[in-house]
C-alpha cells in the first residue's frame, strides 16, 4: 500500500497481514480526483482509519490537519508509525461512535469513512456526523461501503457521486449549507 500524489507521493504504508481491508490505489484516486482541490487546507477525519491512508492521502494533497479515529490497538500502533513525523495529525483510539460526541462541533471540512462491512455502521456514522455537526456546512462527507449498504441521505445531505471500485462501493456526500436549506 502505498500513497498515490502529493508530497508523501509513493510512500509505503505499513499494515497488519490480515484482519484490514485498506483502501485500495484506484479508489483513492478515485475519491481525490471527485474532491478536487477542495482538499488544500482543508480539516480532516478520517474514520476507521485503519492504517490511514485515506487521511495521509487527504494530508499529502494539501489537507492542513488530520484527525485519525481506530478502534483496533493493534492497527493504531501500525497507524502510528504510518504518520510519525507529519504535522498537523492527531490519533484517536476509541470507538468512532463514541468518540464522535467528543467532535461535536468540529466544523471539520471533509469526513473520510471506511466502516467494516454489513455492520450497520454506514448509517450510524452518517446519522452521527450529522447529529453532532462534526461536518461543517458544504463539508464533504466520503464512504466506503458494501453495495448493500448504501447510505439513506436526508435533506440534510446531497448525494454527489455514488460508484464502484471493484467489490467496494463508495458515496460522496455533500452536507447542505444554511443557505440551500431555506
Amino acid at each position: 500500500m502505498r500513497i498515490c500524489a502529493g508530497k508523501y507521493r509513493r510512500r509505503h504504508l505499513l499494515y497488519p497481514k490480515s484482519g484490514l481491508r485498506p483502501t485500495k490505489d484506484i479508489t483513492r484516486q478515485a475519491i481525490f480526483n471527485i474532491l478536487g482541490r477542495s482538499i488544500k487546507g482543508a480539516r480532516v477525519c478520517d474514520l476507521y482509519a485503519g492504517g490511514g491512508a485515506l487521511g495521509i492521502e487527504a494530508l499529502s494533497r494539501g489537507a492542513k490537519e488530520a484527525v485519525f479515529i481506530e478502534k483496533n490497538p493493534g492497527v493504531v500502533r501500525f497507524l502510528r508509525e504510518n504518520v510519525k513525523e507529519m504535522e498537523g495529525v492527531k490519533v484517536i483510539r476509541g470507538d468512532v461512535l463514541q468518540v464522535l460526541r467528543k467532535l461535536k462541533g468540529a466544523d471539520f471540512d471533509l469526513v473520510l469513512a471506511d466502516p467494516p462491512y454489513r455492520n450497520g455502521l454506514v448509517q450510524a456514522t452518517l446519522e452521527k456526523v450529522d447529529e453532532l455537526a462534526v461536518l461543517k456546512p458544504g463539508g464533504w462527507f466520503v464512504i466506503e461501503h458494501h453495495r448493500l449498504e448504501p447510505p439513506e441521505c436526508s435533506e440534510a445531505w446531497e448525494m454527489v457521486r455514488q460508484g464502484r471500485y471493484g467489490e467496494s462501493w463508495v458515496s460522496v456526500l455533500r452536507r447542505q449549507d444554511e443557505a440551500s436549506e431555506a
